[in-house]
C-alpha cells in the first residue's frame, strides 16, 4: 500500500469516527504523522492516532496479515500479466490456500494464474467460468490454487483480480487491545509536542481478514491503563464506535 493509499483510509477511518460520535471536535482537520491527524479547535488541538488491530501470529511462520499482503501482491502481478497479452476485461477471482509464500513466490505463481485466467475466459454473453484443481488438470494447475472463477461482465473496462478466503474470527480480548494501547503509549511524549490532548482509535473488522473479531463485550467491560485521553474501538462491521473505559497509568 502505498503511503497516499494508507493515508486516504485513514481519513476514511477518521470520518466514521466523526459520523458515530456525538462530541467529536469542531475544528479544521490536518493530516500529519505521529499523530495521524490534527483537529484545531477554538481553544485546543486534538491528535488522534489511527491503528488497525491485526490478529496474534498463528502457527505459521509468517503472520496472518503478512501473508494476506503476500497474496494480494500474487494477484496484482498476475493482472499485470494477464493484461500484457490484449485479452478482454475480466473479473477474476482466485482461492489461494493460506500458506506462508515467499516473495520468490510471486512471480511463477502469478504467471500461472494469468494463464489459468487466460483458459477460463467465458465466452461473450456468458456469466461466469470456473475451475478447480483435481487429477486431471495437475498439470498446469498449481496446487496453490483450489479453484479460479473468471466472469465477464457487459461493458467492463477494466480487470479486477482478488482472492477469496476464509476464517475464524475469535472474540476481542482485553490482552489483544492491551498490547495495542501499550505500544501506542511508547509514542505518546511525540503527540503532546503536536498535540494538546490525544486520542488513540483501533479499527478492526476492515478489508484485512487478519482484523476480523467477533464478540468485543470483554473490551466494553474491561479497563485500561492509558496515556491517551480517549481510546475507541471502531468496528467496521457494523459501523459500532466503542469508548473504552481508561485511567492514567
Amino acid at each position: 500500500m502505498t503511503r497516499q493509499a494508507k493515508k486516504d483510509l485513514e481519513r476514511r477511518y477518521l470520518d466514521q469516527v466523526r459520523d458515530l460520535l456525538t462530541d467529536f471536535p469542531q475544528g479544521v482537520i490536518h493530516e500529519r504523522e505521529q499523530p495521524d491527524f490534527l483537529v484545531n479547535t477554538a481553544d485546543r488541538v486534538i491528535g488522534i492516532e489511527i491503528t488497525e488491530l491485526h490478529r496474534a501470529n498463528d502457527s505459521q511462520p509468517v503472520p496472518m496479515q503478512g501473508r494476506e499482503a503476500v497474496r494480494e501482491q500474487i494477484m496484482q502481478r498476475a493482472k499485470a500479466l494477464y493484461e500484457s497479452d490484449g485479452v478482454p476485461s475480466i473479473d477474476c477471482c482466485v482461492h489461494l490456500k493460506d500458506l506462508s509464500y515467499r516473495r520468490t513466490d510471486i512471480e511463477p505463481l502469478a504467471a500461472k494464474i494469468a494463464e489459468l485466467a487466460t483458459r477460463n475466459i467465458p465466452p461473450e454473453g456468458t456469466f461466469a467460468s470456473r475451475e478447480q484443481y483435481d487429477w486431471v488438470n495437475r498439470e498446469y494447475f498449481p496446487e496453490e490454487v483450489d479453484y479460479v472463477r473468471v466472469a465477464r461482465f457487459e461493458g467492463m473496462t477494466e480487470s479486477f483480480f482478488g482472492t477469496a478466503g476464509s476464517t475464524w474470527a475469535e472474540p476481542l480480548a482485553p490482552d489483544t487491545v492491551r498490547s495495542v494501547i501499550d505500544t501506542k503509549d511508547c509514542n505518546i511524549d511525540e503527540y503532546m509536542r503536536q498535540c494538546d490532548e490525544p486520542w488513540l482509535v483501533i479499527v478492526t473488522d476492515s478489508r484485512s481478514m487478519s482484523t476480523w473479531f467477533n464478540s468485543a463485550e470483554q473490551v466494553k467491560a474491561a479497563a485500561f491503563k492509558t496515556r491517551f485521553a480517549r481510546v475507541f474501538i471502531l468496528r467496521n462491521f457494523g459501523g459500532e464506535l466503542i469508548e473504552l473505559t481508561t485511567a492514567r497509568p
